[in-house]
Formats: structure tokens, sequence, C-alpha cells
């Protein structure tokens, strides 16, 4: 924190930009999810404070540090944030997923109405967040993206992110800082969509046709030598679900390759997901895989099939500058969405990011959840048990020794 550069800097100020900063990570560790709530926690707790903070005024007013965080340089701070978290953890040969995250609660605030967004980057082992820019205004997430790549370490790592990072700029701006990727292609990239569709409907067709006919000739000999099937099922919440991913280390047939000729690997994978359903007696009659494609389902007579999340039959394309297996490419494609469910999900209910209404400041608040996520998160990975971020808040909030363990003390290098 000491890092930043007080935007009150010239003027007479009772109160240390850094002191501030670090009083509202401790109120959200402690539970209080607001600027409002979380000085109150600190004016209550002075002594424990000031063992650690000089604290020579007290503890700030609201709006001073309201005012303060509509100051701050917002890209300093995600760069603050940057170098912190470089000191904990060792970003070179990971995965890393990157995803946006929209801010909703500011939505009402910003003058034309639009959802401001926040592009976020995880360490997918850990879900320990390694770095986020804000999406500006005039910008999207297509540009964001390279600028967030080129402040992080992403040397010998894997880098995943959703069909919008599926661009040449973005592909190159990764292969540039020494990384690889795992990118995925939907319909909004409608040639390659439609070629990937088209050549892996004919491998599968060749598949099993050689699987009859095994000394027949081979139509396609070169794409069937690298060809490959795999398929998982699993109960899901209220759901059971199929995936059969198909890949292919011979590109040829896919446009975007001949241009992108870094890419080793072309999938298809498709998601089946069939509603969990009982009759009036409790008994289950949730059809079986072949049957739901057939004649569908009580609750699903008519089935979709698309790229959308909430299509029964899910297709969609994916990419990769890496050799791999259909095994792995899907273990990384799945565990990709680990930042939407242990980063995203835990900021919404948590830290309720989605009802915070700030305006100025909501890009700088987003940083201080972050440091206060990834403490619980450092947290829970010293304890070695199975607890989550609700849990280990708690415990925060009833043993102040964590909050001076994981605030005031250098934590250590994993």
């Amino acid at each position: 924190m000491q890092m930043l550069i007080d935007p009150r800097c010239g003027r007479k100020t009772k109160h240390d930009c850094a002191e501030m900063l670090v009083c509202l990570v401790v109120g959200y560790l402690v539970g209080r999810d607001s600027v409002r709530r979380s000085l109150k926690w600190c004016e209550s707790h002075m002594d424990f404070l000031r063992k650690h903070m000089p604290l020579r005024n007290g503890i700030a007013s609201p709006a001073t540090v309201s005012r303060l965080l509509s100051g701050i340089d917002e890209e300093m701070f995600c760069l603050v944030f940057i170098e912190w978290m470089t000191g904990i953890l060792n970003t070179k040969g990971i995965n890393i997923a990157i995803d946006g995250k929209a801010l909703r609660g500011s939505t009402e605030r910003i003058k034309d109405g639009k959802t401001p967004y926040i592009l976020n980057a995880i360490d997918i082992a850990t879900t320990l967040v390694i770095g986020q820019i804000p999406v500006g205004e005039k910008h999207n997430e297509i540009t964001a993206i390279p600028k967030l790549l080129e402040l992080l370490n992403i040397r010998e790592s894997t880098v995943t992110i959703d069909a919008i990072g599926t661009t040449s700029n973005i592909m190159n701006t990764i292969r540039a800082n020494g990384a690889e990727y795992l990118l995925t292609v939907k319909k909004g990239n409608p040639l390659t969509y439609q070629e990937m569709q088209e050549m892996f409907t004919e491998l599968e067709a060749e598949n099993e046709r050689l699987s009859d006919h095994a000394d027949k000739a081979v139509i396609y000999e070169k794409q069937m030598e690298t060809y490959e099937v795999y398929k998982t099922s699993e109960k899901n919440r209220s759901r059971m679900e199929y995936r059969t991913i198909q890949t292919c280390q011979n590109t040829e047939m896919i446009t975007l390759c001949k241009t992108q000729n870094e890419i080793q690997t072309v999938a298809w994978l498709e998601q089946v997901r069939i509603p969990m359903e009982k009759d009036s007696e409790g008994n289950n009659i949730t059809p079986g895989y072949e049957s739901f494609l057939r004649n569908g389902s009580v609750r699903k007579p008519k089935i979709t099939t698309g790229d959308g999340l909430t299509d029964d039959i899910h297709q969609v394309g994916l990419l990769s500058s890496r050799k791999m297996s259909a095994r792995e490419m899907l273990d990384m494609k799945r565990n990709h969405w680990r930042i939407e469910n242990s980063l995203h999900h835990v900021l919404d209910e948590l830290f309720h990011e989605d009802r915070s209404a700030a305006r100025n400041s909501k890009n700088n608040m987003a940083v201080l959840r972050k440091f206060a996520y990834n403490i619980l998160r450092l947290a829970i990975m010293a304890k070695k048990q199975e607890s989550g971020p609700t849990e280990m808040r708690d415990e925060f909030s009833d043993n102040l020794t964590l909050v001076e363990t994981y605030v005031f003390r250098e934590v250590a290098h994993i």
C-alpha cells in the first residue's frame, strides 16, 4: 500500500492513505461489506489496530475514505495488487484463467447506464487472483485482455479464455509473452465454428466406420493419426451431464490455423445436460442419454442445440497452442470455470460486490475486495482443511490473531 501515490498530496491531511486502505481490507475480512461498516468495526477495535499502525488521528470518516478511493489512480492500484501477489505466488508455469465480471450494482450510477466490467485473472490451481484491470468505458474485454496479459508474468504458463479471447491479437500477445493458450470458439466466429463442426462430424463418422471396417481405406488418414475421443458422465446438482470431446492435432482443415500456425490441437466439445425428473410418486423418470437425444424429456420435450450456457446440447470448439490429449483439454476447459464458481460467486455472495453502488470508486473498491479474498484463500490453504471462504471469514471475525498474521505480517511465498 505504501507504493501508492496519495492523491491528496499538497494538502493538509489528518489520516494516512495506507492506513485507511488497510482498515477497509480488515473490514472485509471480518465480514463488514461496506466502507461505513468497515470503519465502524475499526473504531471499536482501535486498541488492536494501534499495535500495528499509528492511527494518530483515529479512524477516518466514511466521507474522507470515499474521497480517497475516488482519487487513487486505478491503474496504479492494480499494479500495487499485482506486485503484492508477485511476492506471494510464482506465476511462471501455472494455468491462468481470465474472465470479465460485471459490477452490476454500479450500473444505475453510471451516466449512460452501461454496466462497468472488471477483468480478472486467477491461478486455476489455488484460485488466487493474480491480477485485475478495469474495462474502460470506451473499450471492451477484447482490448483489455492484452493490457492485462502485459502486466502479468505469464511465461511458460497456459492461459484459458472464453470465446471473447479468440482473436489474433490476443493469441499473438500470449505467445509473445512466452505462454500457451486454450481458447474457445463459438458462433460469434462463424467460419471457424462451422469448419470445426463439419471437420469433427466427418472425423466422428470416419472413426465409427473404421471401428466396423478396420480393413477399409482411411479417407482422412492424416487427421485420424492423432484423432482422439474422450467421454465422461456425472450427476451435477439436479441434472445429468454427458461430455464428449474429440481432439485432433492435424489442423490443416481449419482456415484460422493457416494464419495462426502455432495452433497445435483443435477440439470439439459437446455437453448434454439432462434435468433430473421424478413422477408424482417420487420415482426417477430421468431419460437416458440416447433417449433424451431422440425424444427429449417431460420437462424438455424440445431440446435446444447451440453454444449458449442454457442450451440442452452445448457445442463449442477449442483451440490450443499446445499438443494436448482429449482428457487434458477437457479438464483444463472445465477448470477454467473455477474463476466463475470460486471467485465471482464469492465476490457477490460474500462481499456483496454486485450490490455495491459505488460509482467513482468502484474499480478501487474491487481491488480491495481482491486483497481480502486472497487473504482468505491463503488462510484456507495454510489450514489445509475443507473450509470455504465463508467459514474462514467467520474465523477472522472471531480470532484477531488471524488478522494480525495475514494483514500485518509478511505472508509466506507459495
